[in-house]
């Protein structure tokens, strides 16, 4: 009993202390990837690659997102169900292990979680996949979608799942064996889906308005004799980058000097700065074109660097971008997404607005399709948030709309939407009504009329229970 108390306070001390799990790790001549229950009524890790006395109990910071469970895809923790409080998984598909956890606790993107274009499993013509597919193609393939609805995409190194089993070793990252050419598996076991590990592009034109950025090979060494940039177009907003790593080979013994490799910033046509060695750019922020050119020479190597980027108020990128948002005018009137009914476009984040008048006002969605989330997950990717004055009436997407409502303050329609996989989008209109139709007062959230009357539609109390938040 002394002996375990003793190991309880050495966990608790190193996880006071900030150490990590490594994973993978070996103990008792077993090799896990994730943590482990064995020799414990609790989960836990080790802090060495090899076992060698430093552990600590597992909790939500060793939460795998994505995670694959039960048919489903999660980026944030999971409802309970039969648990008594929400969980995670500890593996990318779950396995049994898992902890409890909190999305307060948790952070999570789900633009920089969710599973990059691929949704597995995805059904085609009646047939579940869980990994890309060469089903009526060619060329491996995957759906963006839940259900196959006509947006796919090539599989490519992206999609590589590490570590995973080929012939019975492990690896974590792309190999050379059985001749093939440099590969990796599109399944944890390998089950004959695979692909070409092909040498990121030297430079490119970056349309995103956010994400992350990483030199060719980064964490292993880069390439010799390179010579290319990536640009940043700024389209009328703001270039910010935030260098997360930078490794180069080190300039000569003049101070400031980067003669071998570097890199340099241009805001526009001017240079910000030459950078080598252990010391890259500080925080970046321009107004305009932003490029980021990379040289090399033909000896010693490192790392490079990964960056963090956004564009912030920038024009959206591409054709038939219709206007988004703004302050609607008039006694009535309708407004549809952007590309309705074809498709709305990925990172759109706009609202259209209701002033507060006198009679109040009716807000009716007859059509509304967005990208469906999750089961358990919420409205994380896609989704349409009402906002009653101050007072957020609820986030809706998929295929379950806002409710006809009759509003008597300021109404606030916000659309957004991620990078990945989209829908035909939403058609929404609005009708003020004159004062001597409405109420002489305005009512309380428990005073609204109870939707039994054609175009009153006001929200029960009941009602609320549905709405996803």
């Amino acid at each position: 009993m002394a002996q375990l108390f003793f190991f309880a306070v050495l966990a608790l001390a190193a996880s006071a202390s900030g150490q990590q799990c490594v994973f993978p790790f070996s103990y008792g001549g077993i090799t896990y990837y994730s943590c482990t229950s064995v020799a414990s009524t609790d989960f836990w890790c080790s802090f060495d690659a090899v076992y060698s006395g430093n552990w600590k109990y597992c909790d939500e910071q060793e939460c795998t997102f994505p995670f694959y469970y039960n048919g489903q895809t999660y980026s944030t923790c999971a409802e309970g169900g039969a648990l008594a409080s929400d969980w995670c998984s500890l593996d990318a598909v779950y396995q049994g292990n898992y902890v409890s956890c909190s999305d307060n606790a948790v952070v999570v993107d789900p633009l920089d979680d969710k599973p990059e274009a691929c949704h597995f499993p995805f059904e085609y013509q009646g047939q579940t996949y869980t990994t890309c597919t060469l089903e009526a193609s060619s060329e491996l393939w995957c759906s963006l979608d839940a259900v196959y609805e006509g947006n796919y995409k090539y599989c490519g190194e992206e999609d590589c799942v590490f570590p995973f089993t080929y012939d019975g070793e492990t690896y974590d990252e792309c190999v050379d064996a059985d001749n093939n050419g440099g590969w990796c598996s599109l399944d944890h076991i390998y089950q004959g889906n695979q692909v070409s590990c092909a040498e990121k592009p030297c430079g490119e034109t970056i349309y995103k308005d956010h994400g992350h950025l990483h030199s060719p090979n980064y964490p292993q060494d880069y390439n010799h004799d390179m010579d290319c940039s990536w640009i940043f177009p700024a389209r009328g907003g703001t270039v910010n980058l935030e260098f997360l790593d930078f490794t180069l080979e080190g300039g000569a013994s003049t101070f400031g000097s980067c003669e071998f490799d570097f890199v340099e910033v241009f805001a526009g046509d001017r240079s910000l700065g030459k950078w080598c060695g252990d010391f890259g750019p500080t925080n970046i922020t321009s107004n305009q074109d932003v490029t980021i050119h990379m040289f090399t020479d033909g000896s010693i190597a490192a790392k490079g660097w990964k960056l963090k980027f956004s564009v912030v108020g920038a024009a959206p990128f591409g054709p038939g971008l219709e206007e988004c948002g703004g302050l609607l005018h008039g006694e009535h009137g309708e407004r549809t997404s952007p590309g309705f009914p074809d498709g709305y476009h990925n990172d759109i984040d706009c609202t259209w607005t209701l002033e507060a008048k006198h009679g109040g006002v009716i807000l009716e969605f007859s059509e509304f399709s967005l990208e469906k989330p999750g089961e358990y997950q919420g409205c994380t990717y896609d989704f349409v948030e009402i906002y009653h004055g101050l007072n957020r009436i609820g986030r809706f997407c998929g295929d379950s709309p806002p409710p006809t409502t009759t509003y008597y303050e300021k109404v606030s329609i916000r659309f957004r939407t991620d990078q990945h996989t989209v829908a035909s989008g939403f058609r929404f209109s609005w009708t003020y009504l004159h004062s001597q139709t409405t109420p002489p007062t305005m009512p309380s959230t428990t005073d609204l009329p109870d939707g039994s009357g054609e175009g009153s539609g006001a929200m029960k109390e009941e009602d609320l229970d549905k709405f996803i938040f």
